[in-house]
């Protein structure tokens, strides 16, 4: 959008007495993202103004869906959280001030490092989910100022509105389609969320409660440590397998796969809701036991250091804050991607063609109607709220271009990019599996590797010279 574009847009006096809009630099189906310049007495803060797109707003449902959003933001105070700073109405549509955070979708991240040859490491992969699981536990137990429960549901967890800052830590953001106690706008008739990251209540428009974010946050975890999506293609075929509860354990598509993770994964996917974890804490408790269980280290330092070394495979530069003691010393150590716990994705995983495959299947609204058994007009308006958004290719002149990656509480949208990778080195070819992926300690019990050539020799020469030993005594 052009400078001379923003300024037909005339904000309010009261919100131009608080903001100055900089650049809109995202769109998606239900809302526009700028960045913003917050203006108060001296103070200044960049922020992120998300507002309706003009042409909706006289669709009552819109602004009513916008709001609920809103209110839920005010309640929520987590860092795992993206926060929600204020909220007006700007010439009679309604925008949040929201934090402006540097990162990318944890879509965009997954296919960046298999198109790298460089996927997520599992230890990383888990320490986000568990991250992703705390903010989870504090908005399901979020009261009202009089101390009533909220009862917050997201109903749209899902890798694309899970944000993972520089600095290596997990956002959840997108509250467009939330559930809670007291919204003003709530049609119990239709579906929420996307369908590959639906519940099977879900899916079968049952009443909802904070165990379907749970079963949502699951197949995130499977998916970022298998490396492959676990419902992707045509809805029909989607829906079944969800209402049927059909989930594939990890150690059916990667051997090496933690048996101690995957029961952590399967009861999080559970069919039953009552089969699953009870609350998301409960979620994150598990998984932190199962990092301190293995042998190598992960947090939010050590995740900014894989994203780091994941822009230089790419082309980019390091960060000098980032660069640790041992290799200031000469080191390599944490150059070498193979130190990490990850999964033995195989060659084929390796390409920029496994991270085009990685994207997900494009939901088409009358096909998740039909397989769900319900009219699309049910379908459309949740979809028009969980849309990408689609960060626009423009320029924002008071950003210094060495700041990038941008992402705000919008996203990148890889999902809409089928193509190569763009604007990336060729993928490398893959690492060597120098360290194959390392079961839970306590189940450190594996078969012995074959013997090498003069191994058998002495092997046989031992054994030859029992039997001989063996023939004489008895002949004796």
């Amino acid at each position: 959008m052009s400078a001379q574009t923003l300024a037909s847009q005339t904000p309010s006096s009261a919100f131009a007495q608080r903001y100055a809009l900089r650049k809109r630099i995202a769109v998606g189906g239900m809302a526009e993202i700028f960045l913003a310049r917050q203006l108060t007495r001296g103070f200044e803060k960049d922020v992120v103004i998300k507002r309706i797109r003009p042409e909706l707003v006289s669709d009552a449902r819109i602004p009513a869906m916008f709001r609920d959003e809103a209110r839920v933001g005010a309640f929520l105070n987590h860092p795992n959280t993206v926060h929600v700073y204020d909220v007006g109405d700007d010439n009679g549509t309604p925008y949040m001030a929201m934090e402006y955070i540097r990162g990318e979708e944890l879509n965009a991240l997954c296919r960046r490092g298999l198109g790298l040859g460089q996927f997520l490491p599992l230890e990383h992969a888990v320490e986000l989910t568990r991250q992703a699981a705390l903010s989870l536990g504090h908005f399901h137990a979020a009261r009202d100022s009089a101390g009533h429960p909220l009862s917050i549901v997201h109903c749209d967890i899902s890798p694309t509105n899970l944000l993972v800052t520089e600095d290596g830590f997990a956002k959840v953001i997108d509250f467009g389609i939330v559930r809670f106690r007291g919204q003003g706008y709530l049609d119990e008739a239709a579906v929420p969320g996307k369908l590959s990251y639906m519940s099977p209540e879900q899916a079968r428009r049952e009443k909802l409660d904070h165990r379907s974010d749970i079963y949502a946050l699951g197949i995130v975890l499977y998916e970022i440590t298998v490396g492959r999506r676990l419902f992707k293609g045509p809805a029909s075929e989607v829906a079944k397998r969800l209402m049927h509860g059909e989930v594939r354990p990890p150690t059916f598509v990667s051997n090496d796969y933690p048996g101690a993770l995957e029961s952590i994964v399967m009861r999080a996917l559970e069919p039953r809701a009552a089969d699953r974890y009870a609350s998301a804490y409960d979620f994150a408790d598990e998984l932190a036991t199962f990092l301190a269980e293995l042998p190598t280290a992960t947090g939010p330092v050590a995740v900014a250091r894989y994203l780091d070394r994941l822009a230089v495979a790419g082309g980019g530069e390091r960060r000098a804050e980032l660069v640790s003691e041992h290799e200031d010393d000469g080191g390599d150590e944490e150059l070498d991607f193979d130190r990490g716990v990850s999964r033995e994705l195989g060659a084929s995983a390796q390409t920029a063609a496994a991270a085009a495959e990685w994207d997900e299947f494009e939901e088409d609204e009358q096909a998740v109607a039909d397989a769900l058994g319900i009219d699309v007009t049910l379908v459309r308006t949740q979809m028009r709220a969980t849309d990408d958004i689609d960060i626009l290719d423009v320029d924002v002149e008071f950003i210094d271009s060495s700041e990038a990656p941008i992402a705000v509480a919008a996203r990148r949208p890889a999902s809409k990019s089928h193509g190569p990778l763009e604007n990336q080195a060729p993928a490398p070819a893959p690492f060597a599996s120098s360290t194959r992926p390392r079961p839970n300690p306590a189940e450190q019990i594996r078969p012995l590797d074959p013997p090498s050539s003069i191994g058998k020799m002495v092997a046989a020469f031992v054994v030859g010279g029992v039997i001989v030993f063996l023939l004489l005594h008895f002949l004796g």
